[in-house]
């Protein structure tokens, strides 16, 4: 399961595999090459044959109305569902385990919801039930591992970081089937995965520089009892009036002193640094949410290999990896932990656990530190990134069954900018500050995806069935 499928780009769901139930990859549904994507059903494992496509067009092609209306709404959806991704993340800070791993139940859940009756109708072909488990499983470790590796990183990052890092998938999963399938790609596909890499060091730079970051801060010299007390102080009179034995009176707006004994500094002012400043700990989570895209290509790869080599369904095959991915996220969970902020112990895990289900209900528990819980919006924004993430999906569908495959990366493009400057509106919780390294980062990311998927079409190159299907592939 991806908090986006086959590669966590934008137009993936962070679910994971909830895109992959709804895969239309040519490859990974076993689409001939003389087929294309315009003209397939709602079904993805359904096609018309060649002859009845060229006689009868695909209906609904020329219902401008539902085209556009579907364009707008997977924008839109899409938007929603990577921004509720990283909002989702932020009442359940302290319990990134619970979250990956709720996440995980509930992506498996909804896909029984459909094997089991299609089973039972006799929907699914019986050579499915015949299968190895163990390929499943295979799958199913590669994305446990990628999908722990996302969310712990997503909960450390910023929106707008979050949503250029993951265009990284582009030239990480471009890498992974070079090697392990062979594929071949354009000059303009190579250009474009370069000029990707060349934006994500763009917004990177600042970080690396920590030149975005204030001169000073005001650090907590006790971190359990004054953190947030101290980090929301920008001056240095305001960070210093903070004092142990002092009493702030909210109705006379005055300080009084409650004891005799000489009063002790709470905060103190002082140079900025990568690690005050939290730099450092953004570079790891960077490289992580990077790292990721490894195991989620090699997962691909295998979905895709299965597919080929059996007629299998796509929602079956993705709700048994989802079993053994939850079945591996709850192992994960064990040295995950130990990354977390604080820290989680493995004798400490059911506890946390535990509290991240209170906290997804509403009910906090941590109240000191720097990230005491917020949990009051925890079940409207976890669940609504869960719908969101399954109507995304069915428009993902739509928009290639009523239009084409080139409609859905010019949709797809437009979320990659929308997504990202929404981190910065005032109804945001702490708006993100928008800086020029920041749009110019944006945009030549926006560049390189721009030459990738249509760099060849727009200079009149032409592109071979195989470097199409895989800039397919790549996609949700």
């Amino acid at each position: 399961m991806s908090p986006n499928p086959e590669t966590p780009n934008i137009t993936e769901p962070l679910l994971g595999s909830a895109t992959d139930c709804s895969d239309v990859s040519r490859r990974a549904n076993k689409i001939p090459n003389d087929l294309t994507l315009e003209n397939t059903s709602l079904n993805p494992l359904e096609f018309s044959e060649t002859t009845e496509r060229q006689n009868s067009p695909p209906p609904l092609k020329h219902n401008a109305a539902k085209l556009i209306v579907t364009f707008i709404l997977f924008v839109l959806s899409g938007s929603f569902n990577a921004i509720l991704g990283k909002l989702m993340t932020i009442p359940m800070y302290n319990y990134p385990n619970f979250l990956n791993n709720a996440i995980n139940v509930l992506y498996a859940a909804a896909c029984f919801l459909y094997i089991i009756p299609a089973a039972k109708l006799g929907v699914l072909a019986p050579e499915q039930f015949r299968l190895p488990k163990k390929t499943f499983a295979i799958m199913g470790l590669f994305d446990a591992i990628t999908y722990t590796l996302q969310i712990f990183a997503i909960v450390y990052l910023s929106g707008p970081l979050v949503i250029l890092l993951q265009q990284a998938s582009i030239p990480m999963s471009m890498v992974m089937s070079k090697i392990l399938l062979r594929s071949t790609y354009s000059r303009w596909q190579y250009l474009g995965a370069f000029v990707v890499i060349i934006g994500i060091i763009v917004a990177l730079e600042p970080v690396m520089s920590n030149r975005h970051a204030p001169d000073y801060l005001c650090v907590a010299i006790h971190e359990e009892s004054d953190c947030v007390v101290c980090k929301a102080e920008v001056t240095e009179q305001g960070c210093l009036s903070h004092t142990r034995g002092l009493f702030y009176s909210d109705v006379n707006m005055e300080l009084f002193d409650m004891t005799d004994a000489t009063s002790s500094p709470m905060c103190r002012w002082e140079q900025s640094t990568h690690a005050t400043s939290g730099a450092s700990t953004t570079l790891v989570w960077s490289a992580v949410n990077v790292v990721a895209c490894i195991p989620m290509a090699i997962s691909s790869i295998l979905k895709e290999r299965a597919l080929e080599e059996n007629e299998i369904d796509v929602i079956y095959l993705n709700g048994w990896v989802g079993i053994f991915q939850t079945l591996f996220s709850f192992v994960l969970s064990i040295p995950a932990g130990l990354t977390s902020s604080p820290p989680v112990s493995p004798l400490n895990l059911p506890a946390n656990m535990w509290d991240g289900f209170k906290c997804y209900v509403g009910i906090g528990t941590i109240t000191t530190g720097c990230h005491p819980d917020q949990c009051s919006q925890a079940p409207l924004l976890v669940n609504s990134f869960v719908l969101v993430t399954f109507f995304f999906s069915q428009f993902f569908i739509l928009l290639i069954k009523f239009g084409s495959a080139n409609l859905m990366f010019l949709a797809s493009t437009f979320i990659v900018p929308i997504s990202n400057l929404a981190f910065a509106l005032p109804i945001m919780p702490d708006p993100a500050v928008l800086h020029a390294s920041d749009v110019t980062g944006l945009l030549v990311i926006l560049s390189g995806i721009v030459f990738y998927r249509f760099g060849s079409k727009l200079c009149g190159k032409t592109v071979t069935p195989e470097q199409e299907e895989d800039t397919i592939s790549l996609e949700p």
